[in-house]
């Protein structure tokens, strides 16, 4: 059957830090319309309109379609486009946001969308929408334009805050093992009820907040906190943490590096557990416009309430890569190396990590999101009471919702379930977990 799209009517995209022309398959992905449908001709001159911005005109006509119920995806574009030309950034945000929700393969509008959100000055939606578009083969000069528009975001980002609450339902809320008894100096010894699995279901608010100063400078300062706290029945297992970040930045090789003095405090059953002070580097940069690349290594020294055996300095170097894997599926991936030492070498150890996973877009404004991950610990030494070395195997896996166009107040809902397992040479140590969170979260 015969086509009609309107992308040609439209020249390209106006990003603020430079011109994205009309990608090269744009035709393949913008709505289109039966040559059949009466409204061709009404949305022909709508468009012509458009370009020759007479606005109040455009309006006029995509209205009445509107009113008949004629035009359907093409007639809702063509309203985002009006409505973004008009500066009505929220209408156009809608429409775009409609017409991927009932096909979420669409170039042109996902592009369209994140011009939007980046004229919203909603940074981090606009930046995840064109790591997206960055999966489809455009042209060259779309792909550096991307690139340079993602780069731009980081540059303008001056401060963000992130608020989430809820409540989890957890199988093992202190973290340990559903064994009765294990053997201590060759000898069994039955555990107590306390130190076996609990389960239990706990109130949490969490949140981070940042501000970079003199962002715009040879050397931005970048400021952050963050925390969380979880609250159950019983409060003998509360657990809450708070961590301060400050630190200059540096452009280094096309990306961004981020050296900070970190601190970190962490309470558990309403006391202090441990007391970390260190530094941090972090790197990001983009790559082609799709692919997301990025290192952190932190070195901080614990110290634990009453606990002077596992005190000492931790070492963490991570490295991460996110990228495309179509218009709808972002892939992701990272490996973390973690070194730490104590004055019992039984509770020294190594570390080592890998996750991955992909987020994707599936219409109707959901967004679900799958991690698997991968872990093992070697402790240097035997650990005392069990003469013997600790040597643990994890595997973790997750799987999340996000219902982006529900919203309380502006939160938007979201649930996981995470399922661990950790094999552990130790008996006390063997652990199995499926925790589950019912959460509200807003990006400011």
């Amino acid at each position: 059957m015969a086509r009609v799209t309107y992308t040609g009517l439209l020249f390209g995209l106006t990003l603020g830090c430079g011109t994205l022309p009309t990608p090269s398959r744009a035709e393949a992905s913008a709505p289109t319309m039966s040559a059949n449908d009466p409204s061709g001709p009404a949305l022909a001159q709508a468009a012509r309109l458009l370009a020759a911005g007479q606005l109040a005109a455009a309006r006029a006509v995509v209205d009445g379609l509107a009113g008949a119920g004629h035009g359907g995806l093409e007639r809702d574009f063509l309203d985002g486009m009006i409505s973004y030309s008009g500066k009505d950034y929220r209408r156009a945000e809608a429409m775009f946001r409609r017409i991927l929700d009932r096909d979420p393969k669409l170039l042109r509008v996902r592009l369209e969308l994140a011009r939007t959100l980046y004229m919203e000055k909603k940074d981090e939606q606009a930046d995840y929408q064109f790591s997206l578009a960055a999966a489809e083969q455009t042209s060259s000069q779309v792909r550096r334009n991307i690139a340079n528009f993602r780069q731009a975001i980081r540059a303008r980002r001056s401060w963000r805050l992130n608020v989430d609450f809820g409540f989890a339902p957890d199988s093992n809320i202190n973290s340990a093992t559903e064994k009765e008894s294990v053997n201590i100096y060759g000898l069994p010894f039955r555990l107590d009820p306390d130190a076996r699995a609990r389960s239990g279901t706990g109130r949490f608010v969490g949140g981070d907040a940042s501000i970079r100063l003199s962002r715009f400078g040879q050397v931005p300062i970048y400021i952050g906190a963050y925390g969380r706290w979880i609250r159950y029945k019983d409060h003998r297992f509360d657990d809450a943490y708070a961590g301060l970040e400050a630190g200059p930045e540096f452009a280094v090789a096309g990306g961004r590096l981020r050296t900070t003095a970190t601190v970190l405090k962490r309470w558990y059953g309403g006391h202090s557990l441990v007391s970390s002070l260190g530094a941090r580097a972090d790197y990001e940069k983009i790559v082609g416009g799709g692919w997301n690349i990025g290192g952190t290594l932190i070195v901080r020294h614990n110290d634990y309430a009453q606990r002077g055996d596992v005190d000492g300095w931790s070492l963490e170097a991570r490295a991460s890569a996110s990228r495309p894997l179509g218009l709808t599926t972002l892939g992701f991936a990272d490996a973390t190396i973690e070194r730490g030492t104590a004055a019992d070498r039984g509770q020294a150890y190594w570390r080592g990590r890998i996750g991955f996973g992909a987020i994707k877009e599936i219409g109707w404004g959901l967004r679900p999101q799958i991690r698997i991950d991968l872990a093992r610990q070697i402790n240097d030494g035997p650990l005392a009471p069990f003469a013997k070395r600790r040597q643990d195997l994890l595997l973790e896996g997750s799987l999340s919702i996000y219902k982006r166009d529900w919203n309380v107040e502006g939160f938007a809902p979201s649930v996981s379930v995470t399922a661990t397992r950790n094999s552990s040479a130790l008996p006390l140590y063997d652990e199995r977990r499926l925790r589950g969170e019912v959460r509200l979260m807003k990006a400011f």
